[in-house]
């Protein structure tokens, strides 16, 4: 197995940068490699060749020949972009005191591009919103939900300009996926230092304090010291939010999505709700 590393995903987009500034961050705290990164998808729609109506043999090896060589020049300029993007935040990251850095511009699918590489990744870092998706209405961009229900490693989804993770917000509910977040971020924590609040919403007061004596017990044992909250609320993504703006907390980790998607399209899900309303990024377990 490879050596272990923090991995970003630049695309240009208006969180590429941020994202590398966490990139540095993190692998500046764990003292690993960090990667740059950048996926070209090939999914070329001709926005000039008409291919309406019926068309000739001819006609058609034309039409065929016109949209290879369109689509290889767009191809051309994608690498183009990518390296420079991957070049220009290679350097900054060198001009951060990173000792080592590298680059990797792939073709295929971000997914599955990410899903080869998790092995030998540490955390992934990817900005809410790609290129692709800079100006659609939706707040979170296409290929999001998909990565995290396909990935087994944290991922800190980025939605804002960089500042130093000193603490975290995290959310327990004693769920499976609340269970596997604590549990990563106790025996092998990527922010060491970071002050956590352990913060739990539940209407009742004695079943919210058993759940976070759990969790702070858990961390106890790996000798990290941890702040418990209890809320009662109705809505949990709110109440959640509202804390932690009060207390200016710079991220959030939690457990993220079940497997079952048609319950997230009909119902939405808590981790949907907390990606579209949440203005600090957010640290994911799977």
């Amino acid at each position: 197995m490879q050596e272990s590393r923090v991995l970003v995903c630049v695309d240009g987009s208006k969180y590429s940068k941020s994202a590398c500034e966490y990139g540095i961050f993190i692998a500046q705290s764990l003292a690993l490699p960090l990667v740059l990164l950048n996926v070209i998808e090939h999914s070329h729609i001709s926005k000039k060749v008409d291919l309406s109506g019926n068309i000739g043999l001819g006609s058609k090896d034309t039409l065929l020949n016109e949209l290879s060589l369109e689509e290889a020049k767009e191809s051309k300029a994608m690498i183009a972009k990518g390296r420079t993007v991957l070049q220009e935040l290679s350097a900054y990251a060198v001009e951060k005191g990173v000792s080592k850095v590298h680059t990797l511009q792939r073709h295929g699918t971000l997914e599955e591009t990410l899903e080869e590489l998790a092995n030998e990744t540490r955390i992934a870092i990817i900005g809410l919103k790609g290129e692709d998706s800079q100006n659609e209405e939706l707040s979170i961009g296409k290929h999001v939900e998909t990565i995290i229900r396909m990935l087994n490693i944290p991922i800190l989804l980025v939605n804002n300009d960089f500042q130093p993770i000193n603490s975290i917000l995290m959310a327990y509910d004693g769920s499976d996926f609340a269970n596997k977040a604590i549990d990563v971020a106790a025996k092998n924590p990527i922010l060491k230092t970071a002050t956590r609040h352990i913060v739990n919403v539940n209407k009742e007061r004695e079943i919210s304090k058993r759940l976070l004596n759990e969790a702070k017990n858990i961390f106890e044992k790996s000798n990290i010291q941890v702040q418990t909250v209890s809320l009662q609320a109705e809505d949990s993504v709110k109440a959640l939010l509202e804390y932690e703006e009060t207390n200016n907390l710079d991220i959030i980790a939690m457990g993220a999505y079940s497997h079952n998607r048609l319950r997230s399209v009909i119902f939405g899900s808590f981790t949907s709700k907390m990606l579209q309303q949440s203005k600090k990024p957010l640290l994911l377990f799977r």
